[in-house]
Formats: C-alpha cells, sequence, structure tokens
C-alpha cells in the first residue's frame, strides 16, 4: 500500500520509511505487553489457589482430641496382645456435603499381625479407604479406633506416627539417598539403611554409584521401579505398626516384585501390613482378602475361599486368566501379572 501511495505521488518515500520505522519500533512494546497481561492473569488465578489454601484449616496438633483428654506419650496405653491394631466400624464417607457416598458402612477389623489385601473394580472405594486410615478425610458416620482407642482420641501426628505409607507415584524430595532413607527416621544408623536395601533387593545398585548413600537423588540416577523400592525402603526403616501400600510392586519387574514380596511377607510376620491389590503375587499371598464393590467390603476370605464363594472375585481372577492354585499361579509367566484396576487410582483429599 505504501509503494502504491508513493508511485501515486500521495506519500513520500521519507514518510514512507518513517512510517515502517515507527511500525516495527511499536512491535516489541505491543507484544510484551500481550505476554505480561497473560502472565498476570495467571498470577491472579495463582494467586485465587494460593487464597484458598492460606483459607483452609490447618490440622493442629490438638485437633480432633476429645475434651479433657491429653495427647502425646502420656496418652499411650499398652495394647493387649490379641488386640486389633486397627478397627473401623461402620464408616461412611463422601468428598462433599452433596456427593454420593464414597465409602458406605464399611466395617473392618486388622489384626495386629498379617496381611490384608483390598481389592476390587475402579471405583470400589480402596483408595477412600486409605485415606480415612491416614485420615486425610474425617468419616460422616462411624468411627476408627486406633489400639482400641477412637482417632477423635488422637493428634494426626500420633496417627501418623504409626502409619506408613507407599503409594505408586512414589515422591523423592531433593537431595541424596541417605536424606530421602533417613526422612521417616533421622536416627537410623548406617547398618539399619543397609538393612532395609537388603530386603528391598537395593544393595548392589546404591553400592555401585560412585559415591553410595550419598549420590543425589534424581530421574537420571534411579528408574521408576527403583524409587518406588527407595520410598518402600524408608517406610520399612521406620518400623510401623501399620504398613500402607498402595500397590509398591507396580512398576517393578517379575524377579524383584517376588523379592519385595518376599519382604512383605516378613513384615507381616511382625506387624501389620494393609494393600490394595492390583496384581495377583499381591493377592494370593495375603492372609484375608477383603473385596470391595461399590464403596462397601462386599466379602473377605483367602484367596482359595473367595474363588470358591464371590462371583465377582473369580470374574477378576479369569478376566487375567488367573491359575486358582496359587502355587501355579505364583509360577505363571509374568504377562498374566496386569493389573486388576487401572493404575490411575491417587490418594484424593491430600492438600
Amino acid at each position: 500500500m505504501g509503494a502504491w501511495r508513493v508511485a501515486d505521488g500521495h506519500l513520500g518515500i521519507s514518510s514512507l520509511i518513517a512510517f515502517l520505522l515507527y511500525a516495527f519500533g511499536l512491535m516489541d512494546p505491543i507484544n510484551e505487553l500481550s505476554q505480561n497481561v497473560t502472565a498476570l492473569q495467571s498470577g491472579i488465578a495463582a494467586a485465587e489457589r494460593i487464597r484458598e489454601i492460606d483459607e483452609m484449616q490447618a490440622e493442629g496438633e490438638a485437633d480432633g482430641l476429645a475434651e479433657g483428654v491429653p495427647s502425646g506419650p502420656a496418652l499411650s496405653v499398652g495394647p493387649m496382645p490379641e488386640s486389633p491394631v486397627l478397627e473401623l466400624k461402620n464408616v461412611s464417607v463422601a468428598y462433599g456435603p452433596d456427593a454420593e457416598a464414597a465409602v458406605r458402612d464399611v466395617a473392618l477389623v486388622v489384626p495386629r499381625r498379617g496381611h490384608t489385601a483390598i481389592v476390587g473394580q475402579s471405583g470400589a472405594g480402596k483408595t477412600t479407604l486409605f485415606s480415612l486410615i491416614l485420615r486425610f478425610l474425617e468419616p460422616a458416620q462411624g468411627e476408627l479406633l486406633l489400639d482400641g482407642r477412637p482417632y477423635r482420641e488422637h493428634s494426626h501426628h500420633e496417627i501418623r506416627a504409626r502409619l506408613a505409607y507407599v503409594e505408586q507415584d512414589t515422591p523423592i524430595v531433593p537431595g541424596t539417598i541417605r536424606d530421602n532413607l533417613l526422612l521417616s527416621r533421622p536416627d537410623a544408623t548406617d547398618a539399619e539403611l543397609q538393612q532395609v536395601l537388603h530386603e528391598v533387593r537395593l544393595t548392589e545398585k546404591i553400592n555401585a554409584l560412585d559415591d553410595g548413600l550419598d549420590t543425589p537423588l534424581s530421574g537420571t540416577t534411579v528408574s521408576g521401579g527403583e524409587r518406588q523400592r527407595i520410598a518402600l525402603a524408608r517406610a520399612l526403616l521406620r518400623t510401623p505398626d501399620v504398613l500402607l501400600l498402595d500397590e509398591a510392586t507396580a512398576q517393578l519387574d517379575g524377579l524383584t516384585e517376588a523379592a519385595v514380596q518376599d519382604c512383605v511377607r516378613v513384615r507381616a510376620a511382625r506387624g501389620a501390613v494393609i494393600t490394595i491389590a492390583h496384581r495377583l503375587s499381591t493377592v494370593i499371598d495375603a492372609d484375608t482378602i477383603v473385596v470391595m464393590e461399590g464403596g462397601s467390603i462386599r466379602t473377605r476370605g483367602t484367596h482359595e475361599e473367595l474363588l470358591a464363594t464371590d462371583s465377582l472375585y473369580r470374574d477378576l481372577i479369569e478376566a487375567l486368566r488367573i491359575a486358582a492354585d496359587p502355587a501355579a499361579a505364583r509360577n505363571a509367566p509374568e504377562r498374566v501379572r496386569h493389573p486388576l484396576t487401572p493404575a490411575g487410582d491417587a490418594i484424593r483429599g491430600i492438600a
């Protein structure tokens, strides 16, 4: 357009050059202004999220304690040897006042020693059950008991000090492998660190690193399966009363999974282990298998008992072509060991 106007004599060449220089000079400030507007909008949205989090009620040390009941060590009374470590009495919970109950009327007794597996289709309420046990959610009805005492008489810290939780998507903290292990128990000795690493079959891997336990932990240092085993070692180091595993073998190969299952069996002989089970190897070795459906407990029993009595459990097993004989199933090729439910279940309700 400028060249046409110059050719017609309506515009001088100097005026055209001046116009173009002004136009090009304005482009960068206009682009920068638009980028700043976008950044401002993102900042406003982030500030709103920060404000919402700031307004959330924090978990106080004394939250949930019954009036007149002290917290801390003075509260602890030695449990009876045969009493259950954890009990859920007709517990129901929803994720909102108008939401449908995610877990309803669940009654479950967890013995002080042994392995309890929780199975079911996606959306059955398995992860919500863990959220309740970890006190990320408060029940709308019913109550939970730890060593025979209601949760409301314990602080959040007291409850979680007795538990250790290993999730599927295992987070790591900045620092070395030693830092990540000591997160659960800062006073642990090197011998204790080596022991838990041996239990999860990581000793050779860690010792092969140039700096050993003092190697900075990153995505390039260890694989996803090794990171999951580090998290399991961290939980074992804590020697919890109840070990919660949300399919802690999901990212492991067959040989490593078998080794970790041996570790879980040893731990179950000394304390309580509860797993959300997606894989056959976790199911068949459990002392008790709890089948959940629609937020409720459908039935419970051993692998053999449920195969004989429960159609849903049989459907889950048959869909995976799993042998009814546990020994045969353990020796089955790795190709049959697929998840019972999608691996996308993650603990909800965590801020």
